[in-house]
């Protein structure tokens, strides 16, 4: 539970100066915490850093980010607790807060994943997954950026028996929206029965009984991230717990019958990380994306002996043979100082180039590469950054007399490329404040925790600066 209560948000954004408000005297358009740059960043090629608005003062997790033909920018990104989830757009120049349009989209129960796809008419669709139920939000006609045009509504009661994680959602070429999802993940005496569920509508979609659902596994398939390739066939990468604990990441696809477990052929990948006692929860995370040819390109969070790996991986033919697969190390644990965190995500330019955000010591970067991806022999990657979190204004007001400590933790990167090939970046920004001495009378004393936690957007002029 967030330990700063909503109510003290405003005070916080106007006494620390984190933003433009208008609630404080400044800003344009009350859009809350919106911003502008924070005035720390030097660096060169950056076109825009600032928090993302929510209206009113609102504590938010993680975001999506897509781009549209047009290089117009949308996203989502869900509130920390009590319900609801933001759209919002912003044009393909999107350098600063003032520009971005939001909507507040209401639901009953805490969004647990809020995760957005935008079909070729420019037209943003929504899956927004509870604890109890699974929302989807479409913006069929009118403004988007207008609540009024926005369509939400209830499409599955699982009470707490299914859950969607990762980038399960995603449209067929025509517009049809799918995704996948999981038992809730949990053991023991009344746990849910492992399975894996593929879930389509093909029209009327507010409609619950326009849904319908299949298990295509006995398994839990989870982090899943879905694609459509052009004939309108499913691509996706998932992670799978094993006998010893161990999770395996796969490359699965299928170009049969869809509905039942035989119709997807599989190919097994690499042993992914997960770490469940980090400051932030690391659930095992693989992203895939598909050239132009539809042929698949994977980056995942790998481990060998323990040890954390950014690996990159492709595929051009018979992807279901583990063997047609070649793969790159582009960071391993520890080097450079530099220790692999929460999140990571691909996109490929418009020559099908790889382009990566990643988390490393709590900072976002980015990454690329033009050529021999896959070779170890040549110095083909080029990184950059997105932001680093000591860039940012550390937090002043804390909560407890003798926590002495506040910091940024930045993870949970979501990409998506303009028209220009440069990054788009939505992430989290984690305010955590610790340290301590001998409080004082009467006080509450210091307790390591997170303060408050907003989703964040840059938009970076270069693949390579620092």
């Amino acid at each position: 539970m967030m330990r700063r209560i909503e109510s003290a948000l405003l005070a916080v954004f106007c006494a620390v100066g984190f933003m433009a408000c208008s609630a404080c005297g400044a800003g344009t358009g009350g859009t809350g915490p919106g911003g502008t740059n924070q005035g720390t960043d030097k660096a060169v090629g950056r076109a825009g850093q600032f928090f993302l608005p929510t209206g009113t003062p609102r504590n938010t997790a993680n975001p999506r980010v897509e781009t549209d033909a047009q290089g117009n920018v949308h996203m989502v990104y869900p509130a920390y607790s009590q319900g609801d989830a933001y759209y919002a757009w912003c044009p393909a120049n999107c350098g600063s807060a003032d520009k971005v349009k939001v909507v507040q989209l209401k639901t009953e129960g805490t969004v647990d994943n809020a995760m957005l796809a935008v079909g070729a008419d420019g037209r943003p669709q929504l899956l927004l997954s509870t604890y109890k139920r699974v929302y989807y939000a479409s913006c069929q006609s009118g403004d988007c950026t207008q609540a009024s045009s926005w369509s939400v509504n209830p499409i599955l009661e699982h009470d707490g028996q299914r859950e969607v994680s990762g980038e399960a959602f995603a449209l067929t070429p025509d517009g049809k929206p799918r995704f996948v999802m999981h038992s809730y993940r949990s053991v023991g005496i009344g746990s849910p029965t492992p399975g894996t569920f593929y879930v389509q509508c093909d029209a009327d979609c507010a409609r619950p009984e326009s849904w319908t659902t299949n298990q295509i596994s006995g398994r839990v398939w989870q982090e899943i991230t879905l694609r459509f390739n052009a004939q309108g066939r499913p691509r996706l990468t998932k992670a799978e717990i094993e006998n010893y604990g161990d999770y395996m990441g796969y490359y699965a696809q299928c170009d049969g019958d869809c509905t039942v477990a035989d119709g997807w052929k599989v190919a097994e990948l690499h042993k992914v990380f997960f770490g469940f006692s980090e400051a932030v929860r690391m659930y095992p995370t693989l992203s895939l994306a598909l050239t132009s040819k539809d042929t698949p390109r994977v980056l995942l969070l790998g481990q060998v002996n323990g040890a954390r790996n950014l690996i990159y991986a492709e595929c051009d033919s018979e992807c279901t043979n583990d063997q047609k697969w070649s793969a790159q190390y582009l960071l391993n644990a520890g080097s450079e100082g530099e220790v692999l965190r929460a999140g990571l995500d691909l996109a490929l330019d418009g020559e099908d180039r790889p382009r990566i955000v990643y988390t490393a010591s709590w900072n976002i970067l980015v990454g690329s590469c033009d050529s021999e991806c896959t070779n170890p022999d040549k110095p083909s990657w080029q990184l950059g950054k997105v932001e680093y979190s000591g860039d940012m204004q550390t937090d002043k007001i804390i909560p407890y007399s003798n926590c002495t400590m506040a910091s940024w933790f930045l993870h949970s990167p979501s990409l998506a490329l303009g028209k220009d090939g440069l990054p788009r970046v939505a992430y989290r920004a984690q305010d955590i404040s610790g340290g301590g001495g001998k409080p004082e009378p009467g006080t509450t004393p210091c307790s390591a925790g997170a303060d408050m936690t907003f989703s964040r957007f840059a938009q970076l002029g270069s693949l390579t600066a620092k």
